[in-house]
């Protein structure tokens, strides 16, 4: 879409309905679990838009856990050829962490939990629903009450050549809270 130089101070319903239309991020979903150790999100990846975002609101477990991702389509999780490096630092001691996933089973995603507190990050996923290589960047929280907590990012590619309709959020325990809203890049 082009940019519009407006000459006049009337701004016309038609001008306004066109630019709220045409704005980047658009509502797809929002979802919840509150238990099981997954967050299932499927239908959300169409030809609609190459790249979204999923915010996750509110996560909370059991016990210490921290949260991965896996692609769907079809109503089944994929379980291979995930590769991520997810890095960190310490909010009190300012020590960097890394943790690398070559050809593994689900993304390791930027958020650590624990019972005590409540934490979120934010995915972008890029072409999940073409037949080519799906990545992600990411960025959230380590918020441990002690030890570890701090700021974290994760980036990665899926090495199979696929279309993916959906997304899997897991943590490592039996119960706990997941919220997320999704949202489609619109391409202009």
């Amino acid at each position: 879409m082009a940019v519009k130089t407006f000459t006049s101070e009337i701004l016309t319903s038609a001008d306004t309905n066109t630019y709220l239309a045409n704005s980047g991020l658009v509502y797809i979903t929002q979802a919840s679990a509150t238990t099981g150790s997954s967050l299932v999100i499927d239908n959300i990846f169409s030809a609609t838009y190459r790249s979204y975002r999923i915010i996750v609101e509110d996560t909370r477990t059991a016990s210490l856990t921290g949260l991965a991702a896996q692609l769907r389509v079809s109503g089944a999780a994929n379980a291979t050829t995930y590769y991520s490096v997810r890095n960190g630092f310490d909010y009190s001691t300012g020590v960097a962490s890394t943790a690398a996933l070559a050809n593994g089973s689900a993304w390791n995603l930027p958020c650590i939990v624990d019972v005590a507190n409540s934490a979120g990050f934010v995915i972008d996923i890029f072409n999940p629903f073409l037949t080519q290589k799906t990545g992600f960047a990411s960025q959230g929280v380590d918020s441990r009450s002690s030890g570890g907590a701090g700021a974290l990012s994760a980036g990665g590619f899926h090495n199979t050549a696929a279309s993916y309709t959906g997304i899997q959020i897991t943590h490592g325990n039996n119960y706990g809270n997941i919220a997320a809203v999704v949202y489609g890049y619109r391409i202009l």
